[in-house]
C-alpha cells in the first residue's frame, strides 16, 4: 500500500503560485528598464563638448546657461568662482574664451568622473580697460540614472588689467603671435603677484620644496630682494617648453624693474624654471628663478671707436632724451635685442622688431655716391638675408643714443658702426659709420615696442677728436 501511494505522490507536479510569477516577471522587467536608462540613457559627452557649452554661455552672457551648467550645491559655495562669473554675466561684461590655450582634461586622482582643465586663457573686457584672465575649471558627471557633466569649480588663479590701446593706423598684420599659450601662465600669473606684493610666504609656497634647497642661491637672492618695490613687466615675456622634459617650461625675458621711494635702483631678467612636481596630486612649481642684473645700457656697446667724435653722452652713460625713464629702459632693451641678432645673424628675430608696416631707408654707397633705397619689410628681409651669407662676422656697434617721447612713441637717435668681415679674410672688407634714427611704437596688437621707420645718413671722413 505504501508503494502505490508514493507512485501517485511522485505523479503529482508541483504547481508554482501565480502570484508569484507575475511578481518575478515584474521584477525582471524593472531591472532591464533600469539597466537600460544607465547604459543607454547616460550622457555620452566628451568633455570637450561640455567646455564648448561652457565657452558659450560665458560668451553669450547667458545667466541661466552658465547656471544650470553648475552642481547646484557647488553654486552656493563661496569658494567655487560662481559668484565671481556670475556678476560679471549679470553686468553684461564681454568675455571672451580661448580653449585653444587651455591643457587638455585629465583625470583628478581618486575620482572617477572628474576632470581638471587648466590654464584657459579668458578676455574680460571693462570700460577702459581689459583684464587678462586665466581659469581652472573642475567639472564632474552628476547623476543617478541620467549622468551629465557640471561644473564643480570655476576658480580664477591669474588676472592682469590692462589699459585698453587706442586702434592704430596701420593695418595689423603681425607676423608672429606672442600671446602666452602655457599651462604654466596661471603659476607666473601668481608668481607675479607674490612678488609685487612682497608676500614672501605665498612667493616660498611656489617653489619646489626640495628645489629650494637645490638652488639655494637663487632662492636666497629672490627672497633678499623682496623687501624692494618690484615693478614686473611680462609683456615679452617668452614661454618655452623643454624639449625631451614632458613637464617642464622655461619662462624667460621677464623684466623687472626694482624702485625704492619711486627712484629705480635696479633692472634686471627674470628667468623662471618651473615643472610640474607631486605623486598623487602634481602641480606646476618653481625649481628656479634665476635674477641676471642688466645695466643701463641694456647690452648697447659702450667701447665704440670714434664714438666721441660727436658730442652726447653714449649708450652707458645718462639718458638723453625727454621721453619717460620706463621709456628709455625698454627701448633699450629692444635696441639691445636688435643688435645683438644682427650680429648672430638671426633674421627671425631681427625681423620680428619690425611692425608689419614699417618703412626703411638704406643707404647704397658706391664710389663715394649714397643712393637712398626704400624697402618693404619684405625686401629688408631678402637684403638682411643676402647681408648675412657675404659676411662670415658682422659687429654693429651703438653710442650717442637719443630717446624722445612719450609712453607709446619713441623717437630715437643713434651713432651706428657697422662692419664686416667675410670668411676669408680676418680683417673687415667693408665698415661705415653714420646716424641712425627708428621710429618706434606700442604695437595695439600686443602691446610690444617695434620699429615703424628707419632712416640712416652716411658720415665720411669724420675727424677722431681727442678725447676728454
Amino acid at each position: 500500500m505504501n508503494d502505490a501511494q508514493n507512485r501517485q505522490d511522485s505523479q503529482k507536479k508541483f504547481t508554482m503560485p501565480r502570484s508569484l510569477i507575475w511578481g518575478g516577471a515584474v521584477a525582471a522587467i524593472v531591472i532591464a528598464f533600469v539597466l537600460f536608462l544607465v547604459v543607454f540613457m547616460s550622457s555620452t559627452e566628451m568633455p570637450a563638448a561640455f567646455l564648448a557649452k561652457w565657452k558659450s554661455s560665458l560668451e553669450t552672457g547667458d545667466v541661466k546657461r552658465y547656471e544650470s551648467l553648475w552642481v547646484k550645491s557647488a553654486r552656493q559655495r563661496a569658494s567655487s568662482g560662481y559668484q565671481d562669473t556670475a556678476r560679471l554675466l549679470r553686468d553684461k561684461v564681454d568675455i571672451e574664451v580661448n580653449l585653444g590655450g587651455a591643457s587638455q582634461p585629465y583625470r583628478v586622482p581618486r575620482y572617477t568622473n572628474r576632470f581638471r582643465i587648466e590654464a584657459i586663457p579668458l578676455i574680460v573686457s571693462f570700460p577702459g580697460e581689459t583684464q587678462q584672465q586665466m581659469r581652472n575649471l573642475v567639472i564632474e558627471k552628476r547623476g543617478i540614472i541620467q549622468q551629465r557633466w557640471k561644473i564643480v569649480m570655476d576658480e580664477i588663479v591669474g588676472s592682469e588689467l590692462t589699459a585698453t590701446l587706442p586702434t592704430s593706423d596701420f593695418t595689423q598684420e603681425t607676423e608672429i603671435s606672442e600671446q602666452p599659450n602655457s599651462p604654466v601662465v596661471p603659476l607666473v600669473m601668481a608668481w607675479k603677484g607674490a612678488v609685487e606684493s612682497q608676500d614672501l610666504k605665498q612667493y616660498t609656497d611656489l617653489w619646489d620644496k626640495s628645489a629650494r634647497k637645490k638652488r639655494a642661491a637663487s632662492f636666497g637672492r629672490a627672497t633678499e630682494l623682496m623687501s624692494q618695490i618690484h615693478v614686473i613687466d611680462l609683456a615679452g615675456a617668452m614661454y618655452t617648453a623643454v624639449p625631451r622634459h614632458k613637464n617642464r617650461h622655461v619662462v624667460d625675458n621677464i623684466h623687472v624693474t626694482l624702485q625704492d621711494g619711486g627712484d629705480i635702483i635696479e633692472t634686471h631678467i627674470r628667468t623662471l624654471t618651473i615643472e610640474k612636481k607631486g605623486f598623487f596630486r602634481r602641480k606646476w612649481k618653481l625649481i628656479n628663478d634665476q635674477i641676471g642684473v642688466v645695466s643701463d645700457s641694456i647690452a648697447l656697446a659702450s667701447d665704440v671707436s670714434g664714438a666721441d667724435t660727436v658730442s652726447g653722452e653714449e649708450s652707458g652713460g645718462a639718458f638723453d632724451g625727454n621721453a619717460p625713464l620706463d621709456t628709455h629702459l625698454k627701448v633699450r632693451q629692444v635696441l639691445g635685442k636688435w643688435q645683438t641678432a644682427w650680429e648672430e645673424k638671426d633674421l627671425q628675430t631681427y625681423m620680428s622688431i619690425y611692425s608689419e608696416r614699417s618703412r626703411i631707408t638704406r643707404v647704397n654707397v658706391r664710389g663715394g655716391k649714397e643712393t637712398k633705397v626704400h624697402l618693404s619689410k619684405g625686401q629688408l628681409r631678402s637684403k638682411m638675408r643676402k647681408l648675412n651669407t657675404m659676411y662670415a662676422d658682422i659687429q654693429v656697434s651703438i653710442s650717442n643714443l637719443q630717446v624722445n617721447g612719450d609712453r607709446a612713441v619713441a623717437d630715437v637717435k643713434f651713432l651706428q658702426k657697422f662692419s664686416g668681415t667675410p670668411a676669408s679674410g680676418s680683417r673687415p672688407a667693408y665698415s661705415d659709420y653714420g646716424t641712425k634714427k627708428l621710429n618706434l611704437m606700442v604695437d595695439p596688437a600686443d602691446g610690444h615696442w617695434r620699429i615703424y621707420s628707419e632712416t640712416w645718413s652716411r658720415y665720411e671722413d669724420v675727424p677722431d677728436f681727442p678725447k676728454m
